[in-house]
C-alpha cells in the first residue's frame, strides 16, 4: 500500500551545477565511471531533501553546506532505485536523524549511507520506473546559503527504465576518446564573453497578437534593450540576430550563436493561451530529450557540430564526442534557466513549474548553451501591459542581465579568476 506522507512543494528553486565547468571529455568520461572525488571527511553536511513536481515528473533537490561533486543513476535490481553518489558528507536534516524519509512523486522513501571512509550514498527508492532528466546543482546565492543538487526524473515504462539503467561500469572510452580526438566545452579565453540575443519571430512571421500587443514587436523591443544593459557592463560582446522588423529562418538564427563561437543563446519571445485560459506569467526553456535526439539526428554532426582535432573520427568516437558535448550544452544550459528564473522571479510572475523542456530548434546547437526565454502571456491581460510598457522591460531585462553575470561569475571562481560582484549595476 502506497505510503502517506507531506510533499514538500516550493522547489522550483532547485538548483544546478556540482560543478561540471571547463568540460573536457577525456576527464568526464573519467568522472562517470569512476565515483566522484573524496573532499575532506568535514567539508559539506546534507541539510535537507527536498521534492517537487508530482508522480509523472518529480524533482529531488539535496542541500549541503559546500559545493561538491557528484552523480546519479538508476538500478533495477533488486529494486527499482535512483542512487546518488557523493564525497564522504555528514547527515545533518533535522528531524531525519537515523538517516531516512518519506519521498514523494516518483519517489517512496529514502536512506543516506556512508559508503567507505571516503563516500557517501543516497538511495531512493522508486514507486514507478523512471529515467533521469538531467542533474546538476547550484551554488549557493544571497537567497539561499546552501549549495542545491538537483536530479530531475520522468516517469517511463519498465522496458526504457531497465535499458536505462544499471551501475556505472569502468570504460576505456576515455582512452579512446584521448587517441582519436579531443573535444572540449571550456568557454575561450577573452577579454569579454559573446551574448547571442534572438529576438523571436519578426518580418513576415509576427507572432502571437493579443491585447493590442504584437510579439515580434516587443520580443525585439525587449532584445535591445537586453543588449543595452549589457554592453553598459564592459563584460560582453553582444550579437542580435536581428536588429529590426526582419525575418530570419530557425537555421539562420541557431547559425548566427555557432558562427559567433557564443558563450551563451538567448531567444526572446512572448507566450499566448486560449481562449479563457488565465495563463500568465514567465518560464525559460531548455533543450529536451527528444530534442537532443533531433540534434544527434542532424545531418551537421558529422562535420562541425562537435569540436574535434586529430582528423577525422570513427562514427562511434564522433557519436560519443556528440552525445557528451550536447550533456554538458544541456547541464549548463540549465544551469542558466534556474539562475534567470531565480532573478526574474523578483519581477514579476513565473509559470508553474516554471524550466521547461521542449525541442526548440533554436535549442538544437550541440556546443552553445542556449535558453528559450517566454517573457509572459499576451492574451493575459497584465502581462500584455507589462510587456507593453518601457519600465517594466527594463526591469525584467535587468533581472536577466543579473543572471547572465551570476552565470559566468560561477566559472570565474571556478577557475580562481577574481571574482566579480554578482549584481549589475541598474541602469536607469
Amino acid at each position: 500500500m502506497k505510503k502517506s506522507r507531506a510533499p514538500n512543494h516550493g522547489v522550483r528553486d532547485g538548483g544546478i551545477m556540482g560543478r561540471m565547468a571547463a568540460f573536457l571529455i577525456s576527464a568526464l568520461i573519467a568522472g562517470l565511471a569512476a565515483a566522484a572525488p573524496a573532499l575532506a571527511l568535514d567539508a559539506s553536511e546534507i541539510r535537507q531533501v527536498r521534492f517537487g513536481g508530482g508522480e509523472d515528473e518529480t524533482r529531488v533537490v539535496i542541500e549541503v553546506s559546500s559545493d561538491l561533486e557528484f552523480r546519479a543513476f538508476t538500478v533495477s535490481d533488486p529494486t527499482m532505485r535512483l542512487v546518488l553518489d557523493i564525497p564522504r558528507a555528514a547527515w545533518s536534516v533535522e528531524g531525519l536523524d537515523m538517516g531516512e524519509g518519506l519521498g514523494f512523486g516518483l519517489v517512496d522513501e529514502f536512506r543516506f549511507f556512508d559508503r567507505s571512509a571516503d563516500a557517501s550514498r543516497l538511495v531512493f527508492e522508486l514507486e514507478n520506473p523512471a529515467v533521469i532528466v538531467s542533474q546538476f546543482g547550484i551554488p549557493a546565492n544571497a537567497d539561499n546559503p546552501h549549495h542545491r543538487l538537483v536530479i530531475d526524473l520522468r516517469r517511463v515504462e519498465t522496458s526504457e527504465f531497465e535499458q536505462e539503467s544499471g551501475f556505472p561500469e569502468p570504460s576505456d572510452l576515455g582512452q579512446l576518446i584521448a587517441e582519436r580526438g579531443d573535444a572540449t566545452f571550456a568557454e575561450p579565453e577573452r577579454a569579454r564573453r559573446i551574448i547571442v540575443i534572438d529576438a523571436g519571430h519578426g518580418g513576415h512571421d509576427p507572432g502571437a497578437s493579443a491585447n493590442g500587443v504584437t510579439e515580434e514587436s516587443v520580443n525585439l523591443a525587449a532584445a535591445l534593450e537586453l543588449r543595452r544593459r549589457l554592453l553598459a557592463t564592459g563584460r560582453y560582446d553582444v550579437i542580435m540576430t536581428r536588429e529590426n522588423d526582419s525575418y530570419l529562418t530557425l537555421q539562420q538564427r541557431v547559425n548566427v550563436a555557432r558562427e559567433a563561437n557564443a558563450d551563451l543563446f538567448l531567444s526572446l519571445h512572448a507566450d499566448s493561451a486560449g481562449a479563457g485560459s488565465t495563463a500568465r506569467g514567465a518560464a525559460v526553456y531548455t533543450l529536451s530529450d527528444s530534442g537532443a535526439g533531433r540534434a544527434q539526428r542532424l545531418p551537421e554532426n558529422a562535420s562541425d557540430w562537435t569540436h574535434v582535432s586529430g582528423g577525422a573520427q570513427p562514427p562511434v568516437v564522433r557519436n560519443i564526442l556528440l552525445s557528451l558535448s550536447l550533456r554538458e550544452k544541456r547541464n549548463r544550459s540549465a544551469v542558466f534557466a534556474e539562475m534567470a528564473l531565480e532573478s526574474m522571479s523578483s519581477v514579476g510572475p513565473i509559470l508553474s513549474n516554471g524550466h521547461r523542456q521542449r525541442g526548440f530548434y533554436v535549442l538544437l546547437d550541440s556546443q552553445v548553451p542556449a535558453v528559450l526565454v517566454e517573457m509572459g502571456f499576451l492574451t493575459n491581460r497584465q502581462d500584455a501591459t507589462n510587456l507593453n510598457s518601457a519600465a517594466f522591460r527594463g526591469r525584467l531585462m535587468q533581472s536577466l542581465a543579473n543572471a547572465i553575470d551570476a552565470y559566468f561569475e560561477r566559472d570565474d571562481v571556478a577557475d580562481d579568476n577574481p571574482v566579480r560582484s554578482a549584481q549589475l549595476t541598474p541602469i536607469p
